[in-house]
């Protein structure tokens, strides 16, 4: 009998070690988050039902990542006022940028209260899934705090173009959503005489693809001016309007002109 229990503490150890070994940890930790049994292996086939309506980036960014075909596991994507979400409306958390996630063994829905939270819903699926056996799972999860992110404003050397697209990827993964342009080395964006102007083309169309980088990822982008002391307090024109003030809006129009 001694030994019996023995054996049937082991094999209880071993089957829950089996299943944690195939539990991911979703970055960030969900709002609420409930495992269950293995669903199905990774290199498994699926079927998109919604993506005509679903948000368009999260839509993307599953073709590129999923094996889609005409069979395999039904992924139902949508948000809450889309008909193919409709039953499952109930169970979305009704916060801005909140997602619901239920992984199961034939089926996977991501439904997103907006375009946001289904995005992240995608992410957190994929996180899910890059293990060789996907557990089933739900998640009701939405963010704590509204603007997640950094500045980058630093002196010294700059991020390259190439690293700023690539953090605007890790921002998305992670649901990080405000990135403020303010590198000190760009002479458009302040400390001298040019923050007036607009940025020459080759720097206005790596500017614009910066921008189109970011929203992909549910980036917000937002370039902050810095004019230091090269601010003029004058009104030459006597409208009662300093002029520095008028070149800041037309500046800043400039810039929501770029995306």
């Amino acid at each position: 009998m001694k030994k019996i229990k023995t054996l049937f503490l082991l094999f209880l150890c071993t089957t829950v070690l089996m299943m944690q070994a195939q539990q991911v940890t979703i970055s960030p930790i969900p709002q609420s988050i409930t495992w269950g049994a293995k669903a199905f292996n990774n290199t498994t086939s699926y079927i998109l039902t919604g993506s005509e309506t679903a948000d368009q980036d999260a839509v993307d960014l599953l073709k590129s990542k999923l094996n889609t075909g005409t069979t395999g596991i039904e992924v139902i994507i949508g948000e809450k006022d889309d008909p193919v979400v409709a039953n499952y409306v109930a169970q979305i958390p009704d916060f801005k940028e909140g997602y619901y996630l239920s992984v199961s063994n034939d089926k996977v829905i991501i439904a997103g209260a907006d375009e946001s939270g289904t995005y992240y819903g995608v992410q957190s699926f994929l996180q899910i899934i890059s293990v060789p056996e996907v557990m089933s799972v739900t998640i009701k999860d939405y963010p704590g705090v509204t603007e997640r992110g950094i500045i980058e404003g630093f002196y010294g050397n700059p991020y390259s173009h190439q690293a700023r697209q690539r953090l605007f990827r890790f921002f998305g993964e992670n649901k990080m959503n405000v990135y403020i342009y303010g590198p000190k080395d760009d002479p458009y964006h302040g400390f001298g005489t040019k923050w007036r102007d607009p940025y020459p083309t080759a720097q206005a169309a790596q500017m614009k693809e910066l921008i189109a980088a970011a929203h992909k990822n549910k980036v917000n982008f937002v370039w902050a001016v810095h004019p230091g002391n090269n601010i003029s307090w004058t009104d030459n024109n006597k409208d009662g309007i300093v002029d520095d003030f008028v070149a800041c809006k037309n500046k800043f129009q400039l810039m929501y002109d770029l995306g």
